[in-house]
Parts: structure tokens; sequence; C-alpha cells
């Protein structure tokens, strides 16, 4: 091979390999920017298409994760707005729970259970009373809650304790465990008794706000259906039966009304569940939540 074919040959094998890697690079590219718009396409699409109730159950999660408990007020706000808007469909809730006629059937509870989500952090559920039943006065202790009807309509009376006892700080709260403790430790958990002002009374519907409850606001409350089934959704946190420190596990206690002070102003006497109220349980049938 004579010199010029050989510097020939070299010049063809430096041109092809440079026009491969001017080629390469140029291809990788618009894939790599074709790849970025791909994904931000489908996250975008993975945004709009979210059902509500799963929008709703991330945000409670965010909501009263504890690591994030200096944003609880922001976030609790913005769980409230996304229940504001939530409707029937959107928890795949069976109508015939809606029909008079399910409610007279033989042995037919007066209130069905549907549990939507639990753990230890939060409890969600649908509860659907049947035309007149009254859910009994009972408390949360040390919990929040958010309540949306999504089926005929409710009145609810809630009340707070008297003089109002507002936690301050995790000091305060763990003063008042230990007292609480105490008071059960000394037999008197059938006993107690409070003041209590009404905070809310009112007749919720489908269009109407979530009603709202704190440690310390509205902490009691008790829930009439009116002359049609009635199904509200709610949210607790944290949920019945987890351990508050130094008392031992979250019960749901129950109240009546013994004396009325003035015309917002009560007596609350601790008292057994109620033999009326029990429940029989229905599966969730919304979207599945992740």
């Amino acid at each position: 091979m004579t010199f010029v074919d050989s510097f020939a040959l070299l010049s063809s094998r430096l041109f092809s390999t440079s026009k491969f890697f001017i080629r390469a690079k140029f291809l990788c590219r618009p894939c790599g920017f074709h790849m970025d718009v791909r994904y931000e396409t489908r996250s975008t699409m993975e945004v709009v298409n979210v059902p509500p109730i799963v929008c709703t159950y991330r945000q409670a999660l965010r909501t009263f994760d504890v690591q994030g408990k200096n944003e609880l007020p922001q976030n609790l706000s913005k769980l409230k707005a996304m229940m504001d808007v939530l409707k029937a469909e959107d928890l795949g809730f069976d109508k015939s729970l809606s029909n008079p006629a399910t409610w007279v059937k033989p042995n037919k509870a007066p209130c069905t259970y549907i549990e939507v989500f639990q753990n230890r952090q939060i409890n969600m559920s649908i509860f659907v009373l049947k035309p007149g039943f009254k859910m009994p006065l009972h408390d949360h202790p040390h919990m929040h809650g958010l309540l949306k009807v999504i089926s005929g309509a409710v009145k609810i009376r809630a009340f707070t304790e008297y003089p109002l006892k507002e936690v301050l700080n995790h000091v305060d709260f763990q003063t008042r465990a230990k007292l609480e403790a105490a008071r059960l430790a000394q037999g008197l958990h059938k006993k107690r008794k409070l003041f209590a002002q009404i905070t809310n009374s009112s007749t919720c519907s489908e269009i109407s706000e979530t009603c709202t409850l704190t440690p310390t606001i509205s902490n009691y409350h008790e829930i009439e259906a009116l002359e049609m089934p009635a199904a509200f959704f709610d949210i607790l946190s944290p949920p019945y039966d987890t351990l508050i420190e130094g008392i031992g596990p979250r019960r749901c206690r129950y109240y009546n009304v013994v004396n009325s002070i003035s015309t917002n102003l009560v007596e609350l006497h601790e008292t057994e569940v109620p033999t009326c109220f029990y429940c029989d349980q229905a599966p969730y049938l919304g979207p599945v939540l992740v």
C-alpha cells in the first residue's frame, strides 16, 4: 500500500469515527429531551387523573405525620378543602344504602360502618345512619376529626368542655395525661362529669362544608339522620384504641345531658355504651388508595 493510499484510508476512518461521534451526540440530545417531555407529560396526566379520594388520603397522611406537626394548621386547612368537594361517587358509595327500603329489612342494624383505610396514624371511614337514628353523644379523646356528609342530611350537635381547657404545649398535655391516668386508676372511668358549651348545632347535607373537631374544640358530638338515610365520611387522627401516653388505649366514651345550665351550657355525665347503638359492616367500593 502506498503512502497516499494509507493516508486516504486513515482519513476515511477518522472521518467515519468523527461522524459517528457527532451523530451519536446529536441523537442522544433529542432522545434525552424527548424522554424528559414524556415523563413530564405523564406526571402531569397522573396528577390530573388521581381520584379525589386518593388525593384526600395522601393529604391526610401528610397532615397527621408526626414529623410535620409544625405544619399541621396549613395541612389541616388543605385537607378540609379537599373534603369539602368530595361526593358519594368519589368513594364508590353503594346507593342502595340511601334507599329507605334497605333499612326496614329484618335484623338490619341502625348503622352501617364502612372502613376506607386505617393505620396507626389515621382512620378513614363511612357511617350510614337509618332515617331518624341518632348516633349517641360521644367523645374523641385527644383527637382531630373531619366529617363530610356525602348522602342525605344530618343534624349535628357538638360540645366543647367548659371552661375551655386549651392544650398550650407538650408539657401541658403530659400533665393532663397524668391526671387522667390517676382518675382512671381510682376507678372513675365510668363516672366522668363535666360542663360543656354547645359550639355547633346545625343541619349538614351534601353541599355543606366539612365539620371539624380538635383535641379541645367540639370534641364531643351527636349526629342524627333526618327523614332519609344519611351517610358521612370522616377522618380521625389518631384512631380509637391507639395508645395515649401514660393512660393506655384511646377509648370512646358516651355521655348523657343531665342538666341544662343555660341555652348553650349543659352538664354531661359519662354513661355506658347505649344498647341502641350497634353497627353492621359493608365493604369499601371506591378507588384503591395508594
